[in-house]
């Protein structure tokens, strides 16, 4: 179902109107599923009447045209729709223009692949020979057979608006273009918005409730975060004058950001725009479309956590340890404590009550020093039987003290008291109850180089397992 929704600057109520298929104009779809597609075909003659063009062809196989408006053979220059279909091949492709065919498919592929649609930008050859850019709004649809379809709408973007009649009919260009959009949009799952700069009043079409679990407000269409490309984007009015200057004239806005629903959690989206100017140059609208990205990012997430995760114990690994704890010593100013842990005789489990048995006092031991330590330090299997605590905050003093003494028992000091053995969370009774060595080195005022902090814990580590088992031993630098 299509909604609609428009708020103004200093409005804190959004209106919404619910499009009705019995009344609504017949350029209104009423619904999302399959049938939708019989719906905009019905509506194919109303079509026809827009200045820019739609046409259509099968997803698989050869790309023929199977419909066309109107007004995509009056863009070319056709005065017929056999001298249409004869000028292009009546292909998709025979439309291009022959020096942009390949990246343009190419693209277009590479987009489809993502996201399901695309959008971009060639040129093409009218019957009397003039070429001209165009700007290609593209939409994979299934019909209620199963059968893909490419729907797309065509925008001839070659001129620039210099007079009032030219910002007239840009103006009405636009209108109507939306109209076919939020036609497309009716199909897919995207999020359309048109924004007034001067006012910052914003048209909104299609669901964005069902997306984002709650109303609209002005601050989801105001440029205020990062994009893709370096750059500071931090518009908090409507304003467009420092994102023009970064941007250019008539560049697409597309970076992608995240925003909350009403439980707080994250929704990803791709944010997409263009600017348009009136005819001295000042930027008079901004429309574009939010593209729902959140299945991929959250797959990109669980990929990138599989990554720096160590595969047995869930602790970071050594690689996504060390990237962290630079990239805090470089920016902390408060004193920092790195601890270097080491299990005692842990070949000896290994070798005493085999492999599976070691494996299992690892995850223990992970889950014993998150248990130990806060949030905010980080928590690494260095290798084997080797661990690292990096602790933002951390200065010396008894605190630390019981701390490090509370680690250096380990999780399995009950067990040594009273020969009962612990049990896992998932049910493993433990045989082995090893005890931990601890070096502690405290920074009392970052920067330092991770190398030469870890080598100063390194060596105390080994000065406390001179001592004998279950020791810490902490030296502090500055």
């Amino acid at each position: 179902m299509a909604w609609h929704h428009i708020f103004g600057r200093g409005e804190d109520k959004v209106s919404q109107e619910k499009a009705d298929p019995a009344t609504d104009s017949p350029n209104k779809v009423s619904s999302s599923d399959a049938s939708t597609v019989t719906d905009v075909e019905s509506h194919w003659g109303f079509l026809d009447r827009f200045p820019g063009g739609l046409f259509r062809y099968p997803a698989q196989g050869e790309d023929t045209l199977d419909r066309v408006s109107g007004g995509l053979i009056r863009m070319f220059h056709c005065e017929s729709e056999e001298q249409f279909r004869e000028l292009t091949g009546n292909t998709f492709s025979g439309m291009i223009f022959e020096e942009d065919r390949e990246e343009a498919l190419a693209s277009i592929e590479s987009q489809i692949l993502s996201s399901n649609d695309d959008h971009l930008r060639y040129r093409i050859r009218c019957a009397d020979g003039e070429v001209r850019w165009v700007e290609d709004w593209g939409q994979l649809v299934e019909d209620s057979n199963g059968k893909l379809w490419f729907y797309v709408t065509l925008m001839d973007i070659s001129g620039q608006v210099h007079d009032e009649k030219e910002l007239y009919e840009a103006n009405e260009s636009l209108r109507l273009a939306n109209e076919r959009l939020e036609i497309i949009t009716a199909l897919s799952n995207d999020v359309l918005f048109d924004i007034q700069c001067g006012t910052g009043e914003a048209n909104v079409y299609g669901d964005f409730v069902g997306r984002f679990g709650r109303e609209p407000v002005q601050e989801d269409f105001v440029v205020r975060r990062r994009c893709h490309n370096p750059c500071t984007l931090d518009i908090t009015s409507h304003d467009l004058s420092p994102l023009l200057s970064q941007i250019g004239e008539n560049s697409l806005v597309d970076f992608e950001t995240s925003t909350t629903n009403e439980d707080g959690e994250i929704i990803w989206y791709r944010y997409q725009s263009v600017v348009l100017y009136d005819e001295e140059g000042k930027p008079m609208r901004h429309v574009g479309r939010l593209l729902d990205t959140n299945e991929a990012a959250q797959r990109e997430s669980q990929f990138r956590q599989k990554a720096e995760r160590d595969a047995l114990t869930g602790l970071y690994n050594r690689s996504a340890a060390i990237d962290r704890i630079e990239t805090a010593l470089r920016t902390e100013t408060r004193p920092c404590t790195l601890i270097a842990v080491d299990v005692d005789d842990f070949k000896g489990v290994n070798d005493t009550y085999g492999h599976l048995e070691g494996d299992a006092v690892l995850k223990e031991l992970a889950r014993f020093m998150k248990q130990v330590m806060r949030k905010e330090d980080i928590v690494a299997r260095f290798g084997g039987d080797e661990f690292i605590i990096f602790a933002p905050g951390l200065a010396p003093g008894p605190a630390t003290d019981r701390v490090l003494s509370h680690l250096a028992r380990g999780p399995f000091a009950a067990q040594r008291s009273t020969d009962i053995a612990p049990e896992s969370p998932d049910g493993h009774k433990f045989r082995a109850s090893p005890t931990l060595s601890i070096g502690a080195v405290c920074l009392a005022a970052p920067p330092m180089p991770f190398e030469d902090l870890y080598a100063v814990a390194d060596s105390t580590l080994y000065q406390a397992k001179e001592k004998g088992k279950a020791q810490y031993f902490l030296t502090t630098i500055g």
